[in-house]
């Protein structure tokens, strides 16, 4: 996807939701959970919490914080906070309603930078936190998933590593996370 095509979501998720919306029908009418299926409070591998971040994504699911809650990415069988931290929870199929920026280093351990790997987070205690995605082909540079803020709601975009680093964010790993 070009920088573009990230810049100008509206035009994507429509095009995306016309696409897929056939396709999730028959999904959920036959009843597989699909990639986003993981055990609740258990392991979870990499493509289904990058699955479940873009099913929110997709759905855009608006900040609001406090203890408005929104149904996971599976079944609606769990709720989430819609906040920073209630979103990543919900990505990693933590204990609903979600943890907290200073709660999320109970599950997840301190790795380098250049160890992310999708669906491991960048955590500024206290502060905000968010999904990673992937290393943007600008050095340095990297795609994120957050719910922010109520005029920002859910986004996918780029950032300056350093420019986090800088402001005291910590990569993270999910203590439950595998690959795949």
């Amino acid at each position: 996807m070009t920088d573009t095509e990230q810049a100008n979501p509206s035009r994507r998720r429509l095009l995306t939701s016309a696409l897929l919306l056939p396709a999730a029908a028959a999904v959920g009418a036959l009843g597989f959970a699909g990639a986003a299926h993981a055990d609740y409070n258990g392991p979870i591998k990499r493509s289904q919490v990058m699955n479940r971040a873009h099913e929110w994504f997709e759905r855009n699911v608006q900040y609001v914080g406090g203890s408005d809650t929104e149904p996971d990415a599976v079944h609606g069988c769990h709720r989430y906070r819609t906040d920073c931290s209630g979103f990543v929870s919900m990505c990693w199929h933590s204990p609903a309603p979600g943890h907290s920026t200073r709660s999320l280093p109970d599950i997840s351990r301190q790795i380098l930078w250049r160890e992310l790997k999708a669906g491991d987070i960048v955590n500024a205690y206290d502060n905000h936190t968010m999904l990673f995605d992937s290393w943007s082909i600008d050095s340095g540079y990297m795609w994120y998933y957050d719910l922010a803020t109520p005029a920002l709601d859910m986004r996918h975009q780029r950032i300056d590593a350093n420019l986090l680093q800088n402001q005291g964010y910590i990569p993270r790993r999910y203590k439950f996370i595998e690959n795949g």
